[in-house]
């Protein structure tokens, strides 16, 4: 809990390095994460090696930069007696992490003394101590498909000698049949004999961004060439990058089990320079085909394989990692945060998810409204004096987090051994926190037709309601009263959608009311996945039907449960004309998007 500024160095190379360090740049800040970025192969353009290294060592261990962990991609420039650099920044209280991205090519000795985490991008050499971090991509941006490429084929990364003769392959073949190739990035080997060939281009620089972009969109197949080794299982950057835009087809080898895993027949593979060009044939001869492809594993590259995801996974190890060194374990994953709005059916479920034997259910703790000061005064994030300053965000979320788990503790001692359903529809203040504060916890992201959930609203204000606090509405519809009640929903449902897109894709999941009333068992078991419980069908049935709406008797007009169906507003009288035209105007786009009609 402590991480929230972190040092992101990067090696010295500027091809697959870079890549992958401005991958974990943008991804530790989506994530919500302060980074400082030291990119080493552009500063060692303008300063010496000592200078860098003086650098680096002066930017982690001043106070004001308060950095909580030097993460450095690479660590092949920080060998020798280059060490020091690591090494001196571990002894001075500073986590160090180590990203091996040369794994199984490059030997890293001493990383147990330099290093305080290890991860490797290769499964191969992934261990007790050195966790398996596969690299990722970037999400590109949308770039309209060419109708004609340019390029039948396009390679982009380092001619290695190992490399060079099915390349040589590819362009003997393009040149016979009328083809253009691209080759972009180093060539370390067989400029000569490449350049003999006209229907090859040569593009021999690093490159950037947008020009990759530009590449990928302006060819029909992308080569991705493993180096040689006989242990190597893992995709490389490439893989999740040519899949991620989505307008090449990936053609990939020799075979690695862990690619077929991933993307199944929706790239293509070959085995050697003889069998790379019976690959080419196959995506060249079959257009729709290849777009439909390369569209499939794009959705699987964007859905789990993105640097967001991979910071996410990062930040949770080093997180759950500082807990256990500090001696707090905690089950994280086990709790589930049930977000959204206030009537949309949470109660419900809750209490269904509270009647399973491994799931608690905390029933509003109103543990947001710790965030609610932040909420109303958002400059005193960065007034320096303020007790919420960000400056010193680190301890005052480290302080309310171990608060939280103290009271979990107290409430539920048996926590662990079974999970948490905490429902917390009335506090939005704090979804946006939710990632940060519990980056390995799980949310269920509860919707309802907004028209719905303002006319339960409007009836709970009306006098002699169920809700005491709010039921002392002479006139409820009066337009400034429902005006702001569908502010209210409106802010308060965006809020809960915003987080629910910004959680991890494999943490969270989202469920109507609707979805509830139709067949609540399977969403239940669903749930109880989520959150590491084990759920039983023929209970979760047994449940569903102990808490149908039939089985209430207190039910109706006033009622805390009104009806128990949906579309409830199309027959409300609480949707007069003009409650109607208020609710178009403040809920109608927000309908649309959740996918109400």
């Amino acid at each position: 809990m402590g991480i929230s500024r972190i040092l992101l160095v990067s090696g010295a190379a500027n091809f697959s390095t870079r890549d992958v360090w401005e991958g974990y740049r943008i991804g530790l800040s989506l994530i919500g994460l302060d980074v400082v970025p030291y990119p080493t192969f552009s500063m060692l353009k303008v300063l010496s090696p000592e200078s860098v290294c003086s650098d680096i060592l002066g930017t982690a261990l001043d106070v004001d930069n308060r950095i909580d962990c030097v993460i450095f991609v690479d660590g092949l420039y920080f060998r020798g007696k280059r060490s020091r650099i690591p090494l001196s920044i571990r002894r001075a209280g500073i986590p160090t992490v180590l990203i091996a991205t040369d794994d199984p090519y490059e030997e890293m000795p001493n990383v147990e003394s330099l290093y305080t985490h290890r991860f490797t991008n290769e499964l191969s050499c992934a261990n007790e101590e050195t966790i398996y971090l596969p690299t990722a991509s970037l999400e590109f941006p949308s770039i309209q498909r060419h109708a004609q490429p340019r390029y039948a084929v396009s390679f982009l990364g380092t001619v290695f000698e190992d490399r060079l003769p099915l390349l040589l392959k590819v362009a003997q073949h393009c040149e016979q049949e009328q083809k253009r190739f691209l080759i972009a990035g180093k060539i370390l080997d067989g400029r000569k004999e490449l350049g003999k060939f006209r229907m090859t281009d040569l593009r021999e620089k690093t490159i950037d961004g947008p020009e990759k972009w530009e590449i990928y969109s302006n060819s029909i197949a992308t080569l991705n060439i493993f180096r040689e080794s006989e242990v190597a299982e893992s995709a490389s950057p490439r893989v999740y990058e040519v899949t991620a835009f989505g307008h090449a087809s990936l053609v990939t080898g020799p075979p690695r089990k862990e690619v077929s895993e991933l993307y199944g027949e929706n790239v293509v593979y070959f085995e050697d320079a003889e069998s790379v060009i019976t690959a080419l044939e196959e995506v060249w001869s079959d257009e729709e085909t290849r777009i439909k492809k390369s569209e499939q594993a794009r959705q699987i590259t964007l859905n789990s394989h993105l640097y967001e995801h991979r910071a996410q996974r990062l930040i949770s190890h080093l997180r759950t990692a500082e807990r256990r060194s500090s001696g707090i374990q905690v089950a994280e994953h086990q709790i589930g945060w049930i977000i959204g709005c206030g009537r949309t059916g949470s109660t419900w479920l809750a209490e269904m998810l509270g009647d399973f034997p491994k799931i608690r259910k905390w029933h509003e703790p109103y543990f947001g409204r710790l965030f609610k000061h932040l909420q109303d005064r958002p400059d005193d994030y960065q007034r320096p004096a303020s007790f919420f300053s960000k400056k010193h965000q680190k301890v005052w979320l480290d302080g309310i987090r171990r608060m939280f788990f103290e009271m979990i503790e107290d409430r539920y001692p048996k926590f662990g051994e079974h999970s948490l359903a905490v429902k917390e529809v009335n506090t939005p203040e704090l979804y946006n926190w939710l990632a940060i504060l519990f980056p390995q916890g799980r949310m269920i992201h509860l919707v309802r037709d907004p028209y719905d959930t303002l006319d339960s609203y409007l009836d709970l204000q009306k006098p002699g309601s169920w809700n005491d606090r709010f039921g002392d509405q002479t006139d409820p519809l009066k337009e400034l009263n429902v005006r702001r009640t569908a502010k209210h929903i409106r802010s308060t449902m965006e809020l809960a959608l915003q987080a629910y897109e910004a959680f991890p894709v494999e943490q969270k999941l989202q469920l109507s009311y609707e979805d509830l009333l139709r067949d609540p068992a399977p969403h239940l078991i669903s749930c109880g996945n989520l959150i590491s419980a084990e759920v039983d069908p023929e209970l979760a049935a047994s449940i569903a039907e102990k808490h149908h709406f039939k089985k209430h008797q207190k039910t109706g007009t006033l009622e805390f449960r009104r009806k128990g169906r949906s579309g409830v507003w199309k027959e409300s009288e609480n949707f007069t004309s003009e409650v109607l035209k208020i609710a178009n105007e403040q809920l109608g786009p927000l309908r649309a998007k959740l996918g109400y009609h």
